[in-house]
């Protein structure tokens, strides 16, 4: 059984913690309705359609030394399977005394195993799709005791994390993460992980899971005497312990002794520690280049997410994406840090759990918890500590271009692969520098590998047997070396659309299989990184490399969603201005008469005193520009039989509510404006299943007299006024005065109100000051307006007017008054708007006004709605947003 609460005298805290699996003792009647099932008729069960792990992944050869994450014996204590990172299962039929690796099905993660009885059991787990990071679930069954394994139907299960019994009638309850089609976080088996169903959480919402604190690993570490994090604890009967954990470990305890003894894995631990900001930050080639080339033991510490003892889904899932990514490079682990406690108490901890040879830090650290990694490292004896940054300055550097002769890889592919499944938003460096900041051996390091000089244990390297790349392989690796000139030459000499268009397809054509999606994604990334303004084509190919992504990837989430992306930069009223202002440029470019001269606006703002604090951010008067012509990228579309319909995509809430702006907006004859809402989702509107999705788009309560839009609160109230504000960041006219809704609940932005007239909309952002850390001085420059704002950290106002959360205008300024405005990144959009900003204490006020029809062209109306979000971006920042937006970053506003 699973060891449920404190046994040991030693461990009374420890066994207390969600380390250890809760008893499930819920009582349900799954008669009372079923929601959905996965049952398919016959013997054929529907399974998830995972995508395939990288070509330089040897699932088979890294199960040796795969984490585990949880372990199970059955009810007579003599058969026991433990199951972890790519999909390994080991099985025992001794009681535990040894362990074999089973065959296993998936090459996924799994999270759990459960006995039904003593030859029934299940296990369940899943992963992440890359780019949409959609959630696909995995549940395997077997009925001979676990020494052969199945796939049951899970084609309509997200990625599972636990499993228990019900009290009632012994059914079989897995909980993960939220399912729009199922509209719960909870499902069911009644014939032994065959088959799934959903009830949607009749008894009670199942509570996330949150990491355990550092303390609580260390405790594990002093108890077992195992340099490593344990995962898992079973009880298999009154005097026996079970734990497994990082690098393929199994321990042993019996209570008499007390005493824990290695009976797979001894001595197995870590020999670099990578401690990293985020995933996006994080070093992956070089993660990549010292498991896979050096084949070194490495675990890896984030800052962020904030996941130890918080019940934070969204945070959850972006720590459980960045393991998948890292369990794909041969990582042994990855968890977070623990912002309650005091940095120098989590460095201490997390270096005393791995002792490892080698302490890597990352740059983009702040300084309290980069030196606070440093010197405890130092101070506990650490043999090497290197810092590393991404500036090509140091004692040796890591080039994207850099190949990896062992694994066959380069490094660029491995960083791009774990962003798209860690940080889609995210793009790879050109190089990775590392520096020597300490080093007690004596012998700097000139190898491959940080840990070059250093004698290391052999339990410090991983065991299993990883196969050289051949020659073909290296040659098909060499020959991609010119595959970024290639793209930019495409992009660059392409004449026409056409031309484009077939060079696309023959470039993609040419590449091997497994490397055309991550090629496909670079080139959206690129494209999209290009201003219309001084490249207009690039708006053009960007629709052309959609439309061949979702033709060629038709089957993978990917393919779907560049279809969504394709239709909404083609109908969206946002990128409706940006195709009427690239048509613009286009005509001004082919010809030859001289430019219009332009006259300044003179801003309704301007007052008499000095320094008022007003700025005009519209370089010229607005000009009325023709509607746009939408550029047609083929008319075939993807076709789909009923049997390749991936539900998982279709029930997806951005789907729906990307449709949902479809049919509102008559995007296509067959979307009639005055029709209803699809049902799923209406279904989606009405679930009562708690998910940030409905939260956003359910229509909001009576607000009474206040406009704020606090973090915490998914729906505010804009004001219409009378009289216009002063526009000085001093929040005195009643419009801003007003009683605020909720309390906030974030650091960086406090609140955002809104208010309107017939001319204008206005904004008024309350910031905490110390979210700006970083404003270097800006290039002097001709034109007050689309600054390079990289540099500094800024304000970020996003507005998507038709809520299909796919577009959005985005305004951003800096507390020195710099602004950049453009709709998802494309400068094309010039809007006339003005703002000020005042620091009132601790606090930072930007008052913003912009006029409305560079917004929208017809009057606001009452019961209107915008989905607005506000945050503060740091310098250095990605600003591309994620393909799936997060929900909880955006707030619903409604026109009183």
């Amino acid at each position: 059984m699973k060891l449920r609460t404190p046994q040991l005298d030693f461990l009374q805290t420890a066994l207390g913690l969600p380390l250890l699996a809760h008893l499930y003792a819920r009582i349900g009647l799954a008669a009372l309705g079923v929601y959905i099932t996965t049952v398919v008729s016959g013997s054929l069960w529907a399974q998830a359609p995972l995508e395939p792990t990288a070509a330089y992944t040897q699932t088979e050869s890294l199960r040796e030394d795969a984490a585990l994450r949880a372990v199970a014996f059955s009810h007579d204590g003599q058969t026991g399977v433990a199951v972890g990172d790519h999909g390994v299962i080991l099985r025992s039929s001794d009681g535990g005394q040894s362990w074999r690796i089973q065959p296993s099905p998936a090459d996924c993660v799994l999270s759990d195993v459960l006995w039904i009885n003593n030859k029934n059991v299940v296990a369940v787990g899943g992963q992440y799709d890359r780019i949409t990071s959609l959630s696909r679930g995995v549940t395997l069954w077997s009925d001979d005791a676990g020494a052969s394994w199945r796939r049951g139907a899970d084609n309509e299960l997200p990625r599972l994390g636990r499993l228990a019994r019900r009290a009632q009638d012994n059914a079989v309850i897995a909980t993960g993460d939220w399912s729009a089609i199922a509209e719960s976080r909870e499902f069911e088996s009644h014939d032994a992980g065959r088959s799934w169903s959903s009830t949607g959480e009749l008894e009670g919402i199942p509570a996330v899971q949150a990491e355990s604190k550092s303390a609580v690993r260390l405790a594990w570490v002093e108890a077992t005497g195992a340099p490593m994090v344990i995962r898992d604890v079973v009880e298999k009967n009154t005097n026996e312990l079970f734990a497994v954990g990082d690098h393929g470990v199994i321990l042993h305890s019996d209570r008499a002794s007390g005493r824990w003894q290695a009976i797979r894995g001894e001595q197995r631990h870590a020999s670099i520690l990578v401690v990293a900001k985020d995933a996006s930050s994080l070093a992956w080639p070089l993660v990549g280049s010292e498991t896979l080339e050096s084949h070194q033991r490495v675990a890896i510490v984030l800052q962020q997410p904030e996941t130890v003892s918080r019940s934070d889904a969204a945070a959850l899932q972006r720590l459980y994406r960045t393991r998948q990514a890292a369990a794909g490079l041969a990582a042994a682990s990855v968890d977070t840090i623990d912002p309650a406690e005091t940095i120098e108490a989590e460095a201490k901890n997390w270096i005393a759990i791995h002792r490892p040879a080698v302490v890597v830090i990352d740059e983009a650290l702040d300084p309290r918890t980069a030196s606070a990694f440093s010197q405890t490292a130092i101070s506990m004896g650490i043999t090497r500590v290197v810092r590393y940054g991404f500036d090509a300055v140091g004692d040796s550097t890591l080039h994207r271009n850099a190949m990896l002769p062992f694994a066959g890889v380069l490094a660029g592919d491995i960083w791009d692969d774990s962003l798209q499944i860690a940080s889609p938003n995210s793009g790879a460096k050109d190089t990775v520098s590392l520096r020597v900041m300490y080093d007690a051996s004596g012998n700097p390091p000139r190898g491959e590998s940080v840990t070059t000089g250093l004698s290391l244990s052999k339990h410090q390297r991983l065991a299993g047997k990883l196969t050289k790349a051949n020659r073909r392989q290296l040659q098909v690796v060499q020959a991609r070396l010119s595959e970024s000139k290639r793209v930019e030459q495409m992009i660059q000499s392409s004449s026409t659309a056409d031309f484009f268009a077939r060079g696309l397809k023959t470039l993609l054509n040419q590449t091997a299989t497994h490397d055309q999606l991550r090629l496909a994604w670079s080139i959206q990334r690129r494209l999209a990184s290009y201003d219309a303004d001084e490249f207009p084509n690039a708006i053009t190919y960007l629709e052309i490399v959609l439309a061949e992504s979702a033709e060629r990837f038709s089957d993978r989430s990917f393919g779907k969603w560049s279809a969504l992306r394709l239709a909404a930069i083609q109908n969206s009223a946002e990128w409706q201005t940006l195709h009427a202002s690239v048509s613009r440029s286009l005509a001004l470019a082919s010809s030859t008469a001289p430019a219009p001269a332009q006259q300044a606006a003179v801003s309704p703002f301007q007052v008499d005193t000095p320094h008022s604090g007003v700025m005009q951010t519209s370089a010229v008067s607005p000009l009325r520009v023709p509607e746009a012509t939408t550029i047609q990228v083929g008319s075939q579309r993807v076709q789909q039989s009923q049997a390749e319909v991936d539900l998982a995509w279709e029930f997806h809430p951005l789907v729906l509510i990307a449709s949902e702006a479809a049919r509102q907006r008559g995007d296509s004859e067959k979307l009639e404006l005055m029709g209803q809402a699809s049902g799923n989702y209406r279904r989606l509107l009405a679930t009562q299943s708690p998910n940030p999705w409905t939260r956003l788009i359910a229509p909001g309560g009576t607000r009474g007299d206040h406009s704020d839009m606090s973090p915490g609160d998914a729906h505010a109230i804009a004001i219409p006024i009378g009289e216009r504000p002063k526009l000085d960041g001093i929040a005195e006219e009643a419009c801003w005065t007003l009683p605020p809704a909720n309390p906030a609940n974030r650091d960086d932005v406090t609140s955002l109100q809104v208010a309107y007239d017939d001319e204008f909309v206005y904004f008024f952002v309350r910031c905490a000051r110390a979210a700006f850390q970083h404003a270097p001085a800006t290039k002097t420059t001709n034109k007050n307006r689309d600054h390079d704002l990289s540099h500094s950290d800024r304000l970020r106002i996003s507005i998507d007017t038709d809520q299909d959360l796919m577009t959005a205008y985005q305004l951003q300024v800096t507390p020195s008054g710099k602004t950049r405005d453009s709709i998802d990144g494309q400068a094309g959009w010039q809007p006339t708007w003005y703002v000020a900003v005042q620091e009132a204490g601790e606090s930072l006020h930007y008052e913003l006004a912009v006029l409305r029809r560079d917004l929208t062209e017809l009057p606001l109306q009452p019961g209107q709605s915008w989905f607005l979000s506000a945050a503060v971006v740091a310098a250095e920042a990605e600003t591309s947003l994620p393909p799936i937006p997060d929900p909880t970053l955006w707030k619903r506003i409604t026109f009183r």
